[in-house]
Protein backbone atom coordinates (compact mmCIF):
# COMPACT_ATOMS: atom_id res chain seq x y z
CA UNK A 1 0.00 0.00 0.00
CA UNK A 2 1.03 3.28 -0.66
CA UNK A 3 1.47 4.67 3.17
CA UNK A 4 4.06 1.43 3.38
CA UNK A 5 6.51 2.04 0.28
CA UNK A 6 9.71 3.68 1.90
CA UNK A 7 13.24 4.02 0.37
CA UNK A 8 15.05 0.94 1.40
CA UNK A 9 18.68 1.42 -0.50
CA UNK A 10 20.61 4.21 -2.91
CA UNK A 11 23.16 2.98 -4.90
CA UNK A 12 25.37 6.03 -6.60
CA UNK A 13 28.12 5.67 -9.07
CA UNK A 14 30.32 8.20 -10.74
CA UNK A 15 31.48 6.98 -14.73
CA UNK A 16 34.10 8.61 -16.73
CA UNK A 17 33.84 8.14 -20.56
CA UNK A 18 36.20 8.41 -22.67
CA UNK A 19 35.65 10.83 -25.68
CA UNK A 20 35.79 9.57 -29.53
CA UNK A 21 36.89 13.26 -29.92
CA UNK A 22 37.61 15.61 -27.19
CA UNK A 23 35.62 18.75 -26.94
CA UNK A 24 37.65 22.08 -27.19
CA UNK A 25 36.36 25.65 -26.66
CA UNK A 26 38.59 28.18 -26.70
CA UNK A 27 41.67 27.38 -24.21
CA UNK A 28 39.31 24.47 -22.30
CA UNK A 29 39.97 20.98 -24.26
CA UNK A 30 37.65 17.73 -22.32
CA UNK A 31 38.79 14.51 -22.96
CA UNK A 32 35.56 12.56 -20.64
CA UNK A 33 32.34 13.27 -19.87
CA UNK A 34 32.05 13.02 -16.38
CA UNK A 35 28.41 11.20 -15.17
CA UNK A 36 26.71 10.24 -12.35
CA UNK A 37 24.29 8.16 -11.74
CA UNK A 38 21.80 7.72 -9.00
CA UNK A 39 19.28 4.31 -8.08
CA UNK A 40 16.86 4.54 -5.17
CA UNK A 41 15.42 1.26 -4.59
CA UNK A 42 12.58 0.70 -2.84
CA UNK A 43 11.11 -1.91 -0.23
CA UNK A 44 8.14 -2.54 -3.39
CA UNK A 45 11.10 -3.37 -5.76
CA UNK A 46 10.57 -0.16 -7.73
CA UNK A 47 13.62 1.67 -8.65
CA UNK A 48 14.24 5.30 -9.38
CA UNK A 49 16.68 6.52 -11.57
CA UNK A 50 18.85 9.76 -12.70
CA UNK A 51 22.30 10.74 -14.21
CA UNK A 52 23.20 13.78 -14.86
CA UNK A 53 26.70 15.61 -15.16
CA UNK A 54 29.62 16.24 -12.75
CA UNK A 55 30.63 19.53 -14.18
CA UNK A 56 32.95 19.64 -11.75
CA UNK A 57 31.28 19.29 -8.54
CA UNK A 58 31.74 16.89 -5.55
CA UNK A 59 28.24 15.71 -6.72
CA UNK A 60 28.72 12.17 -6.03
CA UNK A 61 29.99 13.31 -2.77
CA UNK A 62 27.06 15.24 -2.06
CA UNK A 63 24.44 12.47 -3.00
CA UNK A 64 26.42 10.45 -0.47
CA UNK A 65 26.07 12.60 2.69
CA UNK A 66 22.65 13.70 1.59
CA UNK A 67 21.59 9.42 1.13
CA UNK A 68 21.14 8.78 4.41
CA UNK A 69 18.32 11.41 5.31
CA UNK A 70 16.31 9.54 2.44
CA UNK A 71 16.70 5.92 4.06
CA UNK A 72 13.06 4.99 5.73
CA UNK A 73 10.92 7.48 4.07
CA UNK A 74 8.36 7.57 1.37
CA UNK A 75 9.75 8.20 -1.84
CA UNK A 76 6.11 9.57 -3.16
CA UNK A 77 6.32 12.57 -0.32
CA UNK A 78 9.00 14.42 -2.62
CA UNK A 79 8.28 18.16 -1.15
CA UNK A 80 8.54 17.11 2.00
CA UNK A 81 11.90 15.28 1.54
CA UNK A 82 12.94 17.98 -0.79
CA UNK A 83 12.13 20.50 2.08
CA UNK A 84 13.92 18.55 4.31
CA UNK A 85 17.23 18.26 2.46
CA UNK A 86 16.78 22.18 2.23
CA UNK A 87 16.48 23.31 5.92
CA UNK A 88 19.36 20.76 6.51
CA UNK A 89 21.99 22.35 4.44
CA UNK A 90 20.90 25.85 3.52
CA UNK A 91 24.79 27.06 3.64
CA UNK A 92 25.89 24.39 0.92
CA UNK A 93 22.73 25.40 -1.38
CA UNK A 94 24.86 25.96 -4.37
CA UNK A 95 27.02 23.18 -3.66
CA UNK A 96 24.11 21.00 -3.14
CA UNK A 97 21.67 21.60 -5.66
CA UNK A 98 22.78 19.52 -8.17
CA UNK A 99 22.67 16.32 -5.23
CA UNK A 100 19.10 17.19 -4.80
CA UNK A 101 18.27 18.00 -8.26
CA UNK A 102 19.13 13.70 -8.81
CA UNK A 103 17.49 12.73 -5.89
CA UNK A 104 14.09 14.41 -7.13
CA UNK A 105 14.17 13.00 -10.44
CA UNK A 106 14.90 9.77 -8.78
CA UNK A 107 11.94 9.86 -6.68
CA UNK A 108 9.77 11.07 -9.82
CA UNK A 109 10.50 8.29 -11.30
CA UNK A 110 9.50 6.28 -8.50
CA UNK A 111 5.98 7.77 -8.70
CA UNK A 112 5.58 7.48 -11.79
CA UNK A 113 6.66 3.95 -12.16
CA UNK A 114 3.81 3.54 -8.80
CA UNK A 115 1.30 5.07 -10.76
CA UNK A 116 1.83 3.37 -14.00
CA UNK A 117 2.54 6.11 -16.17
CA UNK A 118 4.79 7.81 -18.05
CA UNK A 119 5.76 10.79 -16.32
CA UNK A 120 4.87 13.46 -18.96
CA UNK A 121 1.11 12.13 -18.26
CA UNK A 122 1.51 12.26 -14.50
CA UNK A 123 2.54 16.22 -15.24
CA UNK A 124 -0.56 16.90 -17.21
CA UNK A 125 0.20 15.51 -20.48
CA UNK A 126 -0.29 17.78 -23.56
CA UNK A 127 1.29 16.77 -26.69
CA UNK A 128 3.39 12.92 -28.00
CA UNK A 129 6.23 14.41 -29.88
CA UNK A 130 8.08 17.62 -29.46
CA UNK A 131 10.98 19.54 -31.90
CA UNK A 132 14.49 18.22 -31.33
CA UNK A 133 17.42 20.50 -31.77
CA UNK A 134 20.85 18.40 -32.35
CA UNK A 135 24.22 20.31 -31.12
CA UNK A 136 26.64 20.38 -33.90
CA UNK A 137 29.67 22.47 -34.85
CA UNK A 138 32.17 21.03 -31.52
CA UNK A 139 35.74 21.88 -32.14
CA UNK A 140 35.02 24.44 -34.92
CA UNK A 141 37.57 26.48 -34.60
CA UNK A 142 40.05 23.54 -35.85
CA UNK A 143 37.81 22.01 -38.78
CA UNK A 144 36.53 23.30 -41.95
CA UNK A 145 33.20 25.37 -42.26
CA UNK A 146 32.38 22.70 -44.90
CA UNK A 147 32.42 19.73 -42.74
CA UNK A 148 30.21 21.70 -40.05
CA UNK A 149 27.84 22.55 -43.04
CA UNK A 150 27.76 18.57 -43.92
CA UNK A 151 26.87 18.01 -40.44
CA UNK A 152 23.74 20.68 -40.99
CA UNK A 153 22.91 19.03 -43.86
CA UNK A 154 23.05 15.65 -42.62
CA UNK A 155 20.21 16.04 -39.91
CA UNK A 156 18.34 19.58 -42.36
CA UNK A 157 17.60 16.34 -45.20
CA UNK A 158 15.83 14.59 -41.47
CA UNK A 159 13.89 17.05 -40.96
CA UNK A 160 15.27 19.10 -38.19
CA UNK A 161 14.60 22.62 -38.72
CA UNK A 162 16.50 24.05 -35.54
CA UNK A 163 20.80 23.63 -35.17
CA UNK A 164 22.58 25.11 -32.22
CA UNK A 165 26.34 25.66 -32.57
CA UNK A 166 28.60 27.26 -30.16
CA UNK A 167 31.29 29.69 -30.13
CA UNK A 168 34.01 31.16 -27.89
CA UNK A 169 33.67 34.84 -28.17
CA UNK A 170 37.11 36.25 -28.33
CA UNK A 171 37.61 36.89 -31.79
CA UNK A 172 34.47 38.71 -33.04
CA UNK A 173 35.65 38.54 -36.87
CA UNK A 174 36.41 35.17 -36.90
CA UNK A 175 33.20 34.43 -35.21
CA UNK A 176 30.99 36.72 -37.29
CA UNK A 177 31.85 35.42 -40.82
CA UNK A 178 31.72 31.44 -39.32
CA UNK A 179 28.02 32.56 -38.03
CA UNK A 180 26.85 34.19 -41.45
CA UNK A 181 28.72 30.97 -43.28
CA UNK A 182 26.20 28.60 -41.37
CA UNK A 183 23.50 30.93 -40.98
CA UNK A 184 23.52 31.40 -45.24
CA UNK A 185 23.83 27.90 -45.66
CA UNK A 186 20.92 26.96 -43.81
CA UNK A 187 18.66 29.18 -45.75
CA UNK A 188 14.89 29.22 -44.81
CA UNK A 189 14.62 25.94 -44.14
CA UNK A 190 16.94 25.32 -40.95
CA UNK A 191 17.50 28.19 -38.45
CA UNK A 192 20.15 29.08 -36.47
CA UNK A 193 21.06 29.35 -32.80
CA UNK A 194 24.13 29.84 -31.25
CA UNK A 195 25.75 29.29 -27.48
CA UNK A 196 28.68 31.47 -26.44
CA UNK A 197 29.41 29.69 -23.79
CA UNK A 198 29.54 32.85 -20.99
CA UNK A 199 32.06 34.73 -23.88
CA UNK A 200 31.98 37.97 -22.07
CA UNK A 201 32.19 40.31 -19.42
CA UNK A 202 31.34 44.00 -20.48
CA UNK A 203 28.53 45.10 -23.15
CA UNK A 204 31.11 46.37 -25.73
CA UNK A 205 32.91 42.83 -25.72
CA UNK A 206 29.37 40.89 -26.18
CA UNK A 207 27.98 43.94 -28.68
CA UNK A 208 31.31 43.62 -30.79
CA UNK A 209 30.04 39.98 -32.06
CA UNK A 210 26.67 40.08 -31.77
CA UNK A 211 26.05 43.10 -33.61
CA UNK A 212 27.57 41.78 -36.28
CA UNK A 213 25.61 38.61 -36.39
CA UNK A 214 22.09 40.45 -35.03
CA UNK A 215 20.81 40.33 -38.53
CA UNK A 216 21.16 36.64 -39.50
CA UNK A 217 18.01 35.58 -38.72
CA UNK A 218 19.27 33.53 -35.25
CA UNK A 219 16.98 31.99 -33.08
CA UNK A 220 18.66 33.09 -30.58
CA UNK A 221 21.68 33.94 -29.02
CA UNK A 222 22.47 31.57 -25.45
CA UNK A 223 24.75 32.73 -22.45
CA UNK A 224 26.36 35.65 -23.52
CA UNK A 225 26.95 36.60 -19.71
CA UNK A 226 26.38 35.04 -16.41
CA UNK A 227 23.20 33.93 -15.58
CA UNK A 228 23.79 36.10 -12.61
CA UNK A 229 24.53 38.87 -14.70
CA UNK A 230 20.85 40.18 -15.44
CA UNK A 231 21.36 43.92 -15.92
CA UNK A 232 24.23 43.12 -18.85
CA UNK A 233 21.38 40.41 -20.23
CA UNK A 234 18.58 43.48 -20.17
CA UNK A 235 21.20 45.37 -21.44
CA UNK A 236 21.97 43.73 -24.21
CA UNK A 237 18.88 42.22 -25.07
CA UNK A 238 17.74 46.16 -25.39
CA UNK A 239 20.41 46.72 -28.25
CA UNK A 240 19.32 43.74 -30.35
CA UNK A 241 16.68 42.68 -32.63
CA UNK A 242 17.89 38.92 -31.93
CA UNK A 243 16.60 36.84 -28.83
CA UNK A 244 18.38 36.25 -25.90
CA UNK A 245 18.96 32.48 -24.14
CA UNK A 246 19.91 31.62 -20.88
CA UNK A 247 19.34 29.94 -17.27
CA UNK A 248 20.54 26.44 -17.19
CA UNK A 249 22.82 26.94 -14.25
CA UNK A 250 19.99 29.22 -12.03
CA UNK A 251 19.86 28.12 -8.58
CA UNK A 252 16.90 29.13 -7.77
CA UNK A 253 12.94 30.37 -8.66
CA UNK A 254 13.69 33.86 -7.75
CA UNK A 255 16.54 34.44 -9.70
CA UNK A 256 14.53 32.45 -12.62
CA UNK A 257 11.99 35.23 -12.08
CA UNK A 258 14.64 38.26 -12.35
CA UNK A 259 16.13 36.22 -15.45
CA UNK A 260 12.77 35.82 -17.34
CA UNK A 261 12.13 39.37 -16.93
CA UNK A 262 15.82 39.99 -18.92
CA UNK A 263 15.58 37.28 -21.81
CA UNK A 264 13.55 35.52 -24.09
CA UNK A 265 14.19 32.29 -23.68
CA UNK A 266 14.22 30.60 -20.38
CA UNK A 267 16.69 28.10 -19.97
CA UNK A 268 16.08 25.04 -17.51
CA UNK A 269 17.91 21.61 -16.57
CA UNK A 270 16.54 19.30 -14.26
CA UNK A 271 19.62 17.83 -13.67
CA UNK A 272 21.21 21.01 -12.05
CA UNK A 273 18.39 23.43 -10.84
CA UNK A 274 16.45 21.53 -8.28
CA UNK A 275 14.79 18.59 -10.35
CA UNK A 276 12.03 17.81 -11.89
CA UNK A 277 9.91 20.02 -9.25
CA UNK A 278 11.85 22.90 -9.68
CA UNK A 279 11.97 22.88 -13.48
CA UNK A 280 8.32 22.61 -13.47
CA UNK A 281 8.25 25.74 -11.38
CA UNK A 282 10.81 27.63 -13.51
CA UNK A 283 8.56 26.84 -16.82
CA UNK A 284 5.48 28.14 -14.66
CA UNK A 285 7.49 31.30 -14.29
CA UNK A 286 8.34 31.73 -17.63
CA UNK A 287 4.64 30.91 -18.93
CA UNK A 288 4.11 34.22 -16.38
CA UNK A 289 6.54 36.26 -17.97
CA UNK A 290 5.37 35.58 -21.66
CA UNK A 291 8.31 33.78 -22.04
CA UNK A 292 9.45 29.99 -24.06
CA UNK A 293 11.50 27.61 -22.45
CA UNK A 294 13.89 24.97 -23.73
CA UNK A 295 15.66 22.47 -21.69
CA UNK A 296 19.31 21.63 -21.31
CA UNK A 297 20.46 18.11 -22.85
CA UNK A 298 19.30 15.09 -21.39
CA UNK A 299 16.63 14.62 -23.83
CA UNK A 300 15.39 11.02 -22.41
CA UNK A 301 14.60 13.48 -19.14
CA UNK A 302 13.24 16.98 -20.90
CA UNK A 303 10.94 15.20 -23.53
CA UNK A 304 8.65 14.34 -20.72
CA UNK A 305 8.58 18.04 -19.24
CA UNK A 306 7.97 19.29 -23.04
CA UNK A 307 5.17 17.26 -23.93
CA UNK A 308 3.61 18.14 -20.66
CA UNK A 309 3.97 21.39 -21.40
CA UNK A 310 3.71 22.71 -24.78
CA UNK A 311 5.12 26.12 -23.46
CA UNK A 312 8.74 24.45 -23.96
CA UNK A 313 10.02 25.42 -27.58
CA UNK A 314 12.14 22.36 -27.96
CA UNK A 315 14.23 19.36 -26.73
CA UNK A 316 18.49 19.74 -27.67
CA UNK A 317 20.65 16.62 -27.60
CA UNK A 318 23.94 16.03 -28.80
CA UNK A 319 23.63 13.73 -31.34
CA UNK A 320 26.18 10.24 -31.04
CA UNK A 321 27.82 10.65 -34.32
CA UNK A 322 29.76 14.00 -32.80
CA UNK A 323 31.12 11.11 -30.47
CA UNK A 324 31.03 13.65 -27.61
CA UNK A 325 28.16 12.67 -25.29
CA UNK A 326 28.42 8.60 -25.12
CA UNK A 327 25.63 8.45 -22.33
CA UNK A 328 23.96 6.11 -24.16
CA UNK A 329 26.38 3.58 -23.14
CA UNK A 330 24.83 3.96 -19.93
CA UNK A 331 20.89 3.81 -20.33
CA UNK A 332 18.68 1.18 -21.63
CA UNK A 333 16.61 3.40 -24.41
CA UNK A 334 17.13 6.78 -26.15
CA UNK A 335 13.80 8.85 -27.41
CA UNK A 336 13.49 8.25 -31.06
CA UNK A 337 13.42 11.27 -34.03
CA UNK A 338 11.17 11.00 -36.85
CA UNK A 339 10.81 13.82 -39.29
CA UNK A 340 13.03 16.03 -37.26
CA UNK A 341 10.47 15.42 -33.58
CA UNK A 342 11.32 13.27 -30.67
CA UNK A 343 8.79 10.57 -30.19
CA UNK A 344 7.82 9.97 -26.32
CA UNK A 345 7.36 6.63 -24.93
CA UNK A 346 4.61 5.92 -22.75
CA UNK A 347 7.02 3.76 -20.51
CA UNK A 348 6.24 4.03 -17.12
CA UNK A 349 8.52 6.17 -15.32
CA UNK A 350 11.06 9.66 -16.28
CA UNK A 351 12.76 8.20 -19.16
CA UNK A 352 16.36 7.67 -17.46
CA UNK A 353 16.31 3.88 -17.29
CA UNK A 354 20.09 2.97 -16.07
CA UNK A 355 21.67 0.17 -17.67
CA UNK A 356 23.57 -0.65 -14.29
CA UNK A 357 25.70 -3.44 -15.36
CA UNK A 358 27.22 -0.90 -17.66
CA UNK A 359 27.26 1.79 -15.23
CA UNK A 360 29.47 -0.43 -12.50
CA UNK A 361 31.71 -1.50 -15.58
CA UNK A 362 32.45 2.35 -16.08
CA UNK A 363 32.18 3.44 -12.58
CA UNK A 364 35.94 4.87 -11.06
CA UNK A 365 33.60 5.61 -7.57
CA UNK A 366 30.52 3.80 -6.11
CA UNK A 367 28.72 4.21 -3.22
CA UNK A 368 25.88 1.80 -1.27
CA UNK A 369 23.76 3.10 1.62
CA UNK A 370 20.85 1.35 2.79
CA UNK A 371 18.95 0.10 6.07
Amino acid sequence: MTYDLKIEKIEIAACALSLDKPIRLGTVEVRTRDYICLRVHTNAGIIGNAIGYRSGSMLAESLNMLAPRLLGQNPLMRRAIGHGLESAFIPSRAAYLRAVSLIDIALWDITAKHAALPLYKLLGGERKSVQAVPVLGFNYAERPVDDIRAEMDQHGSAGTRLIKVMIKGNDALANSRYIRALAQHGGDDVALAVDTHWSWRTITEAFETCRRIDDCGLAFIEDPFLPQQTHLLRNLRDKLRTPLACGEDVLDLYSYLELARSVDILRVDATSNGGISAAMDAIAVAQACGRQTLPHVFPYLHLHLACAKALVMAVEYIPEHTGTDPVRQLLNDFPTISGGDFQISDQPGAGCELRWQNVVQHAAQTFSIEL
